[in-house]
């Protein structure tokens, strides 16, 4: 049977969490989370403590499963747009896709990216770049750049236009 009710206690280890069914102000047993995948590929989402859940229990009420949280006249959604898929967490990182606009925004105070990452576009930059290893484009390294540029030097000067560098870059 379909019973709603709110979280009261979370296990996030096995996944599993206790409800409060308000309807009988009785306490289920430790249920599972349905999560979508967790044979090869992982996926884990674990509800908040208060919040409110569906859950397929059985004809008395001592197995079941939860199936996962629901909107609410309190808990409302976000986006409501049936164009985009949205993350937002409580300290305002989010992952939007807007399949409308084709855009996908990532708002997170750090992203850790590991493996090759290969772009088609423009790349627009407000804060600045900093690489642990040398930065080379189609021409030259930025390290072979210096090795040409930081030993040269010119003649001449006493107020007159100096010397082309005796080293082109």
């Amino acid at each position: 049977m379909l019973r709603f009710g709110i979280v009261s206690q979370i296990n996030p280890v096995l996944a599993q969490a206790r409800v409060n069914f308000g309807d009988d102000d009785s306490t289920s047993f430790w249920l599972p989370i349905l999560q979508t995948k967790t044979l090869k590929d992982k996926f884990y989402s674990i509800p908040d403590v208060g919040e409110q859940v569906a859950c397929l229990m059985d004809e008395n009420s001592e197995d079941g499963v939860i199936l996962g949280a629901i909107y609410s006249t309190e808990d409302v959604p976000v986006v409501t747009s049936e164009k985009q898929i949205s993350l937002n967490l409580e300290n305002n990182a989010l992952i939007n896709i807007d399949k409308e606009t084709n855009t996908l925004t990532i708002t997170f105070q750090n992203i850790n990216l590991n493996g090759n990452i290969n772009h088609t576009g423009m790349l627009i930059n407000t804060d600045g770049i900093t690489s642990q290893a040398d930065i080379t484009d189609k021409k030259s390294s930025m390290q072979a750049m210096r090795d040409i540029y930081n030993p040269h030097t010119h003649t001449g000067n006493q107020g007159s236009p100096t010397s082309k560098p005796n080293k082109a870059m």
